[in-house]
């Protein structure tokens, strides 16, 4: 069965589309159909660049993996301690950084690691200085610290212990649909609170409660808020749950700090008349990249004045000429 181009939505998609038209252009748009043999050119070359990662994303999605490993050894009835996570990350890290380097990637981009850093030559993974030492440091503590807090900290106790026939997902990319379009969500662990639902009593119709868990590895956002609010529609489409018995946390692991979203009528008002804003501005630049490659002008780059804030990590800066 072919893939057709078609609008869907995400919190991350809304996120690029308000930070860089450009860029989501690039993303949405002119990369489609970019993977095939005889692509064109310029589809190709977007392709390409939109499957590079940075090495704050690549060691953020490394521990999102461990963890989801830890949570596969468990319901397989096995263990995966801490050091054992450790292990495997860094091990990780370091076979992407060198497969990145060497030029591994080219054999397979879609599945290999290519770094934005090693793509533009940038002077932070530079090996004869020592930056690129310093630079790996940074993520391999990183790594360490957050998997630590993971596997330690007392507030994360009873997610960690949660019994796998009370897990409802786990890195699972899932889809339901709002204002006849496609919404994407892939919460990171979600499970049945069989503590909140003793505590507040059973609903009517005897529901359980729900807690969904995000693993943030940077520094909060406004947006992570938002993310968790639109998880309330995926837990009522997907397991039949009402919103009001969904509770969403985001665990900030690089300091241990939990946010969390009690969901209310308020709050579900508020998420839905925002993803229908987010949707309308899509819709009026929407267009079939199928059928062509569009008008880049559609989609403004960011003014010249915020490029050295707003363009120093994007992937995309060698087709917007600003490298």
């Amino acid at each position: 069965m072919a893939i057709v181009h078609e609008l869907s939505w995400s919190t991350s998609r809304a996120r690029t589309f308000d930070s860089c038209r450009r860029k989501y252009y690039y993303d949405y748009y002119l990369s489609w159909l970019g993977w095939g043999r005889n692509a064109d050119p310029e589809r190709r070359s977007a392709y390409l660049l939109k499957k590079m990662t940075r090495m704050p994303m690549f060691a953020g999605d490394i521990v999102h993996r461990a963890i989801e490993r830890y949570y596969s050894r468990r319901d397989q009835g096995q263990s995966f301690t801490a050091d054992e996570a450790i292990d495997w990350a860094v091990t990780e890290l370091r076979r992407g950084y060198k497969e990145s380097r060497d030029g591994g990637w080219k054999a397979r981009p879609a599945k290999s690691i290519r770094l934005g850093e090693h793509h533009y030559g940038e002077a932070r993974i530079d090996e004869p200085s020592g930056e690129a030492g310093k630079y790996g440091k940074r993520y391999v503590d990183r790594i360490k610290e957050c998997l630590m807090t993971f596997f330690q900290a007392p507030e994360l106790k009873g997610v960690r212990e949660v019994e796998p026939g009370d897990w409802l997902a786990c890195e699972e990319m899932s889809t339901f649909e709002l204002f006849d379009t496609k919404i994407f969500a892939i919460p990171d662990f979600a499970y049945v609170d069989r503590r909140a639902g003793a505590a507040s009593g059973d609903s009517e119709d005897g529901a359980p409660a729900v807690r969904i868990v995000d693993w943030k590895t940077g520094a909060p956002r406004e947006a992570d808020r938002f993310q968790l609010e639109v998880y309330a529609f995926y837990a009522r489409e997907r397991w039949k749950v009402d919103p009001l018995r969904t509770t969403a946390v985001d665990a900030y692991l690089g300091d241990g700090s939990l946010s969390e979203v009690q969901i209310t009528d308020e709050v579900l008002s508020g998420a839905l008349a925002r993803i229908e804003s987010s949707l309308t501005e899509m819709k009026a630049v929407h267009f079939d990249a199928d059928a062509s490659k569009g008008d880049p002008e559609a989609f403004p780059m960011v003014p010249e004045a915020e490029a050295p804030r707003a363009c120093s990590s994007c992937g995309y800066r060698e087709l917007c000429d600003r490298v």
